[in-house]
């Protein structure tokens, strides 16, 4: 596509927080800066925290004292042959290392594609941030992408993607893993219409490295994992699952009754405090786009009544080329609604940051202020996630090719 936080009252409904003016001076570049900073914006609910930097100097995003899994061990690897140093441990229980709970972060990227044939990554926007995302101390324990990395999945004589993926090696010879999740520009093929299983089979091949405890037939596509203390679940969903190839009506995806029971088994399984999903396609647009059908999809409610009633913590998603961050509460009504009507009250967060490269989509949106979008010209966005114990705070980055600086932060406390 072209275009929270302490427990007050109810127990059981987190609320989110904005990260106070202590954090207000973080900001982050290839070379990391510094500066002044501005005051957070008065107010209540989910306004954003916009910070400036200007000075050079070297800081430490808020987090853990280390990189990588602090404190949490080297994870197991249930039923099989232990993985590479800084891996996961694949499955919704955990097992393997600390059962204490550790101090670890990750971060999330999407969308990194280019516009044309020609020039089918936006390589200095993604180097960019790979980068600024390995100045990053403490380091991540790992990198997830969102997908749509490239402009077709196949171009020429060749699949895009082992190009793409060299991109990350100042990361993951430094020992970060990156997992995908596929969008839907990897099912294209040069000046052919529709999406291509070749294009599926190929992805599996290439991303072997993603865990593959998905539902059959899914391997590396739909898969999810926990941290080593088992303190936080991470699971990915593929919207757009070819059995063929096929011409699709739109774009908006599909969640299938295969990967519906098995994240339910899969939570089932998980002792975990924190829950994330990550997935390409939003839930709530910030626009209106006859090509998104989702818009009319009741897999996603479907899903997202799911996320709600297991208190999920955030709903990561790319697709759209903006930034937005909500929490999803009983004031957000379903889109669509189901029979019979449904409400949310766990307080969900959808945090839709599809602009590594690709776009960014800069009209209108039909939202208010509240749902804190940014897609300014020439902006690009990553998100940082730090868990600590009960607490996630995530903030979230925006700049071009050499700046960056906070635009939103926020805390889950479960």
């Amino acid at each position: 596509m072209i275009s929270r936080a302490l427990l007050t009252g109810n127990a059981h409904a987190p609320h989110r927080a904005d990260t106070t003016a202590a954090l207000a001076c973080l900001a982050l570049a290839a070379a990391v800066a510094v500066g002044a900073c501005a005051s957070p914006a008065a107010g209540a609910g989910d306004q954003a925290t916009t910070l400036t930097a200007s000075a050079s100097g070297t800081v430490v995003l808020p987090g853990g004292p280390g990189g990588g899994w602090v404190n949490g061990g080297r994870p197991g690897y249930p039923g099989g042959t232990a993985p590479g140093s800084g891996e996961l441990t694949p499955g919704g229980s955990g097992g393997g290392g600390s059962t204490a709970a550790s101090t670890y972060r990750f971060v999330w990227i999407a969308d990194s594609r280019g516009t044309e044939q020609g020039d089918p990554v936006d390589t200095p926007v993604l180097t960019a941030i790979i980068a600024a995302v390995g100045k990053l101390s403490p380091a991540p324990a790992f990198v997830m992408f969102g997908g749509d990395m490239s402009f077709r999945g196949y171009i020429g004589t060749s699949y895009t993607y082992q190009a793409w993926t060299d991109l990350f090696a100042p990361l993951t010879n430094a020992g970060i893993p990156l997992y995908t999740a596929l969008g839907n520009h990897e099912l294209y093929r040069e000046h052919q219409q529709g999406f291509f299983l070749a294009n599926q089979q190929e992805y599996q091949r290439e991303f072997s490295t993603n865990p593959d405890n998905g539902p059959a037939g899914y391997d590396n596509l739909v898969y999810s994992f926990t941290s080593p203390d088992g303190n936080s679940f991470f699971a990915v969903l593929d919207p757009y699952y070819l059995t063929g190839d096929t011409d699709p009506s739109g774009l908006g995806g599909h969640i299938d009754a295969a990967q519906m029971s098995w994240l339910t088994a899969q939570v089932a399984a998980t002792h975990a405090t924190h829950k994330f999903l990550f997935i390409h396609t939003p839930y709530y647009y910030m626009n209106e786009d006859p090509s998104e059908p989702s818009a009319a999809d009741t897999s996603y409610t479907n899903l997202w009544a799911f996320l709600d009633a297991n208190r999920f913590d955030v709903y990561a998603c790319g697709h759209s080329h903006l930034f937005s961050r909500k929490t999803i509460d009983a004031s957000v009504a379903p889109e669509p609604q189901v029979s019979p009507p449904v409400t949310w009250h766990n307080g969900v967060v959808q945090l839709l940051n599809g602009a590594a490269g690709a776009g960014p989509g800069t009209g209108p949106t039909e939202r208010d202020a509240s749902w804190n979008v940014h897609n300014a010209p020439q902006t690009y966005y990553f998100s940082v996630f730090d868990v600590a114990g009960p607490t996630v705070t995530v903030n979230s980055y925006a700049g071009d090719t050499g700046a960056y600086s906070v635009i939103d932060s926020f805390t889950v406390t479960r």
